[in-house]
């Protein structure tokens, strides 16, 4: 009997890290594709992140509960997700050092303030007008402590099975670097004198 050469494979092939990370009970994610995707979609890449660890820990413990409604007011269920992260981690065993209701507290506070400053009408404050750009880094900071927590947990320390850059994701950091030049033009191009 021939065998067919076109027939497809006998056996599955799946990338069976992804699969396995897909399977988790948190969104496991590399640390600097979270910190460039925050910085180049302005840190507006929380949204999706939270609805993703949503969205995971939802399907993995079949529970009723809205990921987008979860990411939309990440505020108010930061705290839950850290204290659940940390909650896995326990149950596992696993010696992690960190802080989840300090990480959460900060992030949620800084998140505030950083909202505030971004509504006070353009020029009453030198400061208002930069404090949600200089905010970008510490709120970059409290989300890679939960997600090095979160991957721990999940049993990927290192995020390796979503570490690399998708072609979405490449599209959102071009796009963001667009954004940031035209921020950067805007700060250092001086408006003619009214006379």
């Amino acid at each position: 009997m021939s065998e067919n050469l076109y027939a497809p494979p006998a056996t599955p092939v799946a990338d069976t890290e992804r699969a396995a990370a897909a399977g988790t009970e948190f969104f496991v994610t590399g640390t600097t594709k979270l910190v460039l995707l925050y910085f180049a979609t302005l840190g507006m890449y929380p949204l999706f992140w939270f609805y993703m660890h949503w969205a995971r820990y939802r399907r993995f413990r079949r529970q009723n509960l809205w990921p987008a409604a979860r990411a939309l007011f990440a505020i108010f269920f930061t705290h839950q997700l850290t204290g659940e992260i940390d909650d896995r981690l326990r149950r596992d065993g696993k010696r992690h050092a960190w802080s989840p209701g300090g990480n959460a507290t900060a992030f949620v506070v800084l998140s505030i303030v950083s909202a505030i400053a971004s509504r006070i009408p353009e020029g009453v404050s030198k400061t208002a007008d930069v404090l949600p750009f200089l905010l970008l880094a510490p709120i970059a900071w409290c989300l890679v402590n939960i997600q090095r927590a979160a991957n721990l947990a999940c049993g990927h320390p290192q995020g390796e099975p979503n570490g690399g850059l998708t072609w979405a994701n490449w599209i959102w950091l071009v796009a963001g670097a667009i954004f940031w030049l035209l921020i950067l033009a805007g700060l250092f191009l001086v408006e003619p004198s009214q006379a």
